[in-house]
C-alpha cells in the first residue's frame, strides 16, 4: 500500500510540475509575441505549440524577432533584398528549434546563451568584402538553432 501511495503521490507532484512549465512557458511566449512590429513588413514570427515553414521571397529584408516555443519552423531569407549593410536578428527557443536559410553573401555574429541546446552555423559567405552582417542574439533553452545557406 505504501509503494502504491508513493507511485500516486509522485505521479501527481510530475504532473503539477510539467503543467506549470508549460504555463511558464506559455507566459514567456505571449510576453516575448507582444514585443512584435505589427506593421505588415514586419519578418516577426512566433510558433508556439506548432510548426511552419515561411519564405520571405523578394521582400525587403528588416530586423526580426523570432520565437519557438514548444515547436519549430523553417525560415528562408534566402531571397530576401537588402537595402542595409546590417541587420539584427532577436531569437527565443524553449523546448523548439529553428531552421534558418540565409543567403550567401551574409556574414553571421552570433552571440548567444545556450541551456540544454546548441546553434549549428553551416553558412559559407562567398564575398566577405561585400557581405551583409546578420547578428544574431539568441536565447535557448532545450532546443536547437541551425542556420545554412540554401542547397543549390
Amino acid at each position: 500500500m505504501k509503494i502504491k501511495n508513493l507511485l500516486i503521490g509522485t505521479g501527481v507532484v510530475l504532473a503539477t510540475g510539467m503543467a506549470l512549465y508549460h504555463a511558464c512557458v506559455i507566459k514567456k511566449g505571449k510576453a516575448f509575441e507582444a514585443g512584435f512590429d505589427k506593421s505588415p513588413e514586419s519578418m516577426d514570427e512566433l510558433a508556439l505549440y506548432g510548426g511552419k515553414m515561411k519564405d520571405y521571397r523578394d521582400q525587403t529584408m528588416r530586423d526580426t524577432k523570432i520565437g519557438a516555443f514548444f515547436g519549430g519552423m523553417q525560415l528562408d531569407f534566402s531571397d530576401v533584398v537588402t537595402e542595409k549593410d546590417d541587420y539584427r536578428m532577436d531569437i527565443s527557443i524553449i523546448n523548439g528549434g529553428l531552421n534558418i536559410i540565409v543567403p550567401d553573401n551574409f556574414k553571421l555574429k552570433i552571440v548567444d546563451t545556450c541551456k540544454f541546446g546548441g546553434i549549428a552555423d553551416h553558412t559559407v559567405c562567398i564575398d566577405p568584402d561585400n557581405s551583409v552582417a546578420l547578428s544574431v542574439f539568441a536565447d535557448i533553452t532545450c532546443g536547437g538553432l541551425n542556420f545554412e545557406n540554401i542547397s543549390k
